[in-house]
């Protein structure tokens, strides 16, 4: 069973157990005044046969006052009209239930009195208390309705925030695509002249990397070491555009590549890195990719030593299809519990940290990930 169809399952039970328990105290509660009634007049029977009785009219008061709860709701729009009908429901239920339980007990007592004389006797001790338990099961049920609706409107309302959510991450995902293989096309169109050897490894360095992002691009979170090899296609791509130029360092413990992250998270850091430093700058530039674990938390970064930022952290994470889309993609998966750090090195160098919760994923799911993209 599914821990929310267990966890509902469970809630429902206890709900039908606090529900049977206050009416098995309302069964008691009039039993033990039924008795103790006939106990002050000298006609006390066992406590199981005011028991057995009371069980049985309330099983069968309880329903029919359940049932027109339901069939004639109290609500906002309709009281005027229902609340009369509940008043006369329930004068006809009291009487009816009185009137039985005083034919009963004018049998089992003998016949000094006359049955109208105890049916009469019975509607005026009793009548106020049977038109109350009438009305605690009509509130009660109103009150159960009125929680069931509220319950349901939050989960659809939990339900539509979700399905946003999910529809705002596929649209950042797409547009991540579009973006990335127009700058890609650009790099190829402009090694063609120069290089067309280097233009045809970036094309199939390309196609390998279009493959990957596709099996992946319905899926949220995928593993750490997933994420590096789709990165690696990239860094090939972009070595081959900038040639002895650019260094890539990919430093990356084994035991984090088991940790789940967002799907195609550093490829936008990575390119931002590249943009921002050696495509503004003619020196030399590396690009560190690091990965850490700390307090229970895994945290990514992306460096680059050949850049210095032009505007505040705020402004550049705010803008743009990289950073932008990566900042919002995190806030809609991890909620308050992550965070998208920019900010300068010292003496030169531009960092880009991300923090998340770590998730491990188990290895068939890493399996069953690989064997779809194989």
């Amino acid at each position: 069973m599914k821990p929310g169809c267990a966890s509902a399952s469970s809630q429902r039970n206890s709900r039908w157990l606090l529900l049977s328990a206050c009416w098995a105290a309302v069964v008691i509660v009039f039993a033990s005044q039924w008795y103790f009634y006939d106990a002050a007049h000298g006609l006390t029977d066992r406590f199981l046969f005011y028991l057995g009785w009371s069980f049985y009219l309330w099983g069968v008061l309880t329903p029919l006052a359940l049932w027109l709860a339901r069939r004639y709701p109290i609500e906002a729009g309709t009281w005027t009209y229902y609340l009369p009908l509940h008043v006369a429901f329930s004068l006809l239920l009291t009487i009816a239930q009185l009137s039985l339980e005083a034919s009963v007990n004018w049998l089992r007592a003998g016949r000094h009195w006359s049955l109208s004389a105890v049916v009469s006797h019975y509607l005026r001790q009793h009548t106020q208390i049977g038109f109350l338990i009438y009305w605690l099961v009509v509130i009660t049920a109103q009150f159960y309705r009125m929680h069931d609706k509220s319950r349901k409107r939050q989960l659809h309302a939990a339900q539509l925030e979700a399905r946003l959510a999910e529809a705002l991450i596929n649209n950042l995902r797409t547009q991540l695509h579009p973006h990335f293989l127009f700058n890609t096309l650009q790099a190829i169109a402009t090694l063609i002249p120069e290089d067309p050897q280097a233009a045809e490894d970036v094309v199939l360095q390309l196609s390998q990397l279009l493959r990957v992002s596709l099996d992946e691009m319905h899926t949220d979170e995928i593993s750490l070491s997933r994420e590096v090899e789709f990165l690696q296609h990239y860094m090939a791509i972009q070595h081959r555009r900038f040639g002895d130029r650019l260094r890539f360092e990919v430093q990356i413990s084994s035991a984090l590549l088991d940790c789940a992250v967002p799907t195609l998270v550093l490829q936008p850091l990575v390119e931002n890195a590249i943009r921002y430093g050696i495509s503004k700058h003619k020196e030399e530039d590396v690009v560190t990719i690091r990965a850490s674990e700390n307090r229970g938390r895994i945290c990514l970064e992306v460096i680059n030593l050949n850049s210095r930022l032009e505007e505040k952290p705020e402004r550049l994470l705010s803008r743009g299809v990289g950073l932008s889309n990566t900042r919002l993609r995190l806030e809609q998966l991890y909620g308050m519990e992550q965070s998208l750090s920019l900010f300068e090195l010292d003496p030169k160098g531009v960092c880009v940290r991300l923090s998340i919760p770590m998730r491990r994923f188990h290895p068939q799911e890493i399996t069953g990930s690989a064997a779809a993209t194989a």
